[in-house]
């Protein structure tokens, strides 16, 4: 390509370098070429039109087209406001429905792209094989390895055939981990044909197909594949060119995941991080340092530690890939339109769809719950979505809201005298708070006393599955993956019959409900 030839070495090594959004000096990175992506959330701003005029301006000022992304792994309201939200990726594997899938990737590529996000930050393919992974759990498609890359595939189709680059996570693998690479270093000790048939079972058939088209790396060691100690894949030449590039053919963009990561900034400087990244196989390095990170590969190119080659190499696929994005033609979106595009009907529509299509019942005695039961709704003190659902449903029913040893009495006294309690357990996925997959311990123990009450109990898991397998047996206990507000919906439906549920199980949560369980 000639426009690499006529490139200085600085702005070689600014192609490399993935900013943020609210850096002091974004946009001097951006005018000087120092940085050639940038990553964050724009949500703070007043609407997805005025984010996709920031994201404009600063293509505008680039000294060459830039990539942007963000978080989009549960859709794109993070992103900006008024993006469609989905339910967690798991929820998509609950309903094991590809087309589903396909819809999931276009329609967070369309509302991307539509206000200027062309990476599109999505799917995670990690096969997630650690009831008590701390960070991965409902952001996996499930436990199986076949369902994980049909599912992964049809959304990086759909992300890949309406034109942006997908963000694959976490390559090769983060699914049997037991730790937060977030907060620490994890090493999986997997023989290497158990993490050739499980952890790559996705990327061995879809690189071939070029649906992948940009992965993230994993911050992880992998003993079987890297014999130096501490060296995790992200660094590793053996993992990212030995066996992702020259074994399973990927010619598309590597992109490490974020630099500032404990698994990396308490092991390596920023700047020896980024030679050993890029000497690995890496092209995008999400950066915590623009400048030392600079000056560090620089160094490393002029001293003949990296062959300037390699540098050459990863900037010729970054240029690539944002020709093929068309950036070089038309690197500004149409602010017009992008209030046509983003959370537009249709597209919520789908989410809904998904959540409604995930809801996996595991014990269903008595549904649908009648309207003019007297019902008791015991929640988190802190979520009220559960309690407005089913107060649009049944108006009469009490809500509790239990935040203290005190309340959790009165739950129960108050349960003795109801016809039925439903208590909603969410729980989320959120990076360095290992707890936050457990749920919350109070609720879960006050199941326990209620469900002992002997009366008609409903348990609604909005979040990690696996907690069902520290939950009594109540007359009903359905899993929806996600609190978000359709899930919450979905749940409340379900438990009043509005639809059918048909979800099942895309892991197992225990011996009496196994992978594929669902009524």
């Amino acid at each position: 390509m000639g426009l690499l030839d006529a490139m200085s070495l600085e702005e070689k090594i600014g192609q490399l370098i993935c900013g943020r959004f609210g850096w002091d000096d974004v946009e001097e990175d951006v005018a000087e070429g120092r940085v050639g992506s940038i990553y964050g959330l724009l949500r703070d701003m007043d609407s997805a039109t005025a984010a996709a005029a920031h994201i404009n301006h600063l293509q505008s000022i680039a000294r060459y087209p830039l990539l942007f992304g963000g978080e989009q792994e549960h859709g794109s309201h993070l992103n900006f406001r008024g993006g469609t939200e989905f339910p967690a990726y798991m929820a998509i594997g609950a309903t094991r429905s590809k087309e589903l899938a396909y819809l999931f990737g276009k329609v967070n590529t369309l509302e991307g792209r539509a206000v200027g996000y062309n990476w599109i930050a999505c799917p995670t393919v990690d096969v997630n094989i650690a009831p008590d992974n701390p960070i991965i759990n409902t952001r996996s498609l499930g436990e199986d390895p076949q369902l994980v890359t049909e599912l992964g595939m049809e959304s990086c189709r759909a992300i890949v055939e309406n034109r942006g680059l997908t963000c694959v996570c976490h390559c090769p693998g983060h699914g049997a981990t037991t730790c937060d690479s977030h907060a620490e270093l994890p090493t999986v000790n997997r023989d290497a044909d158990e993490l050739w048939e499980v952890e790559l079972a996705p990327y061995r058939a879809a690189i071939p197909t070029g649906y992948f088209n940009c992965i993230m790396t994993a911050h992880i060691c992998y003993p079987a594949w890297e014999p130096e100690a501490n060296l995790p894949a992200t660094l590793s030449r053996n993992i990212m060119t030995g066996i992702i590039r020259e074994r399973l053919g990927h010619d598309g963009l590597i992109a490490t995941d974020g630099m500032g990561m404990k698994a990396i900034a308490d092991n390596f400087t920023s700047g020896e991080a980024a030679i050993r990244a890029l000497l690995a196989g890496c092209d995008i390095q999400l950066s915590p340092n623009v400048a030392e990170v600079s000056a560090a590969l620089a160094e490393a190119i002029e001293a003949g530690r990296i062959p300037l080659a390699e540098l050459d190499a990863a900037v010729s696929r970054i240029l690539r890939a944002k020709e093929w994005l068309g950036l070089f033609d038309q690197a500004l979106v149409d602010v017009s339109a992008v209030d046509d595009i983003v959370g537009c009907p249709e597209h919520r529509a789908i989410a809904r769809r998904v959540a409604e299509e995930a809801v996996t019942v595991l014990r269903g005695e008595g549904l649908p719950l009648s309207k003019n039961a007297n019902l008791l709704v015991i929640i988190d003190a802190q979520d009220s979505t559960l309690a407005v659902e089913i107060a649009k449903r049944s108006p009469a029913a009490q809500v509790l809201c239990v935040s203290s040893d005190d309340e959790a009495a009165e739950a129960v006294a108050a349960a003795r005298e109801a016809d039925g309690i439903i208590i909603g357990i969410a729980t989320s996925v959120r990076a360095n708070d290992e707890e936050s997959v457990r749920g919350n311990q109070r609720l879960i123990g006050l199941a326990q006393q209620i469900v002992g009450t002997g009366r008609h109990t409903s348990l609604l898991v909005m979040g990690n599955p696996y907690v069902v397998a520290d939950l009594p047996d109540a007359s009903v206990c359905l899993c929806t993956y996600s609190d978000c507000d359709d899930s919450v919906a979905a749940a409340a439906g379900a438990l009043f019959g509005e639809f059918a549920p048909s979800g099942r199980l895309p892991v197992t949560v225990s011996d009496q409900y196994p992978f594929g369980f669902g009524l």
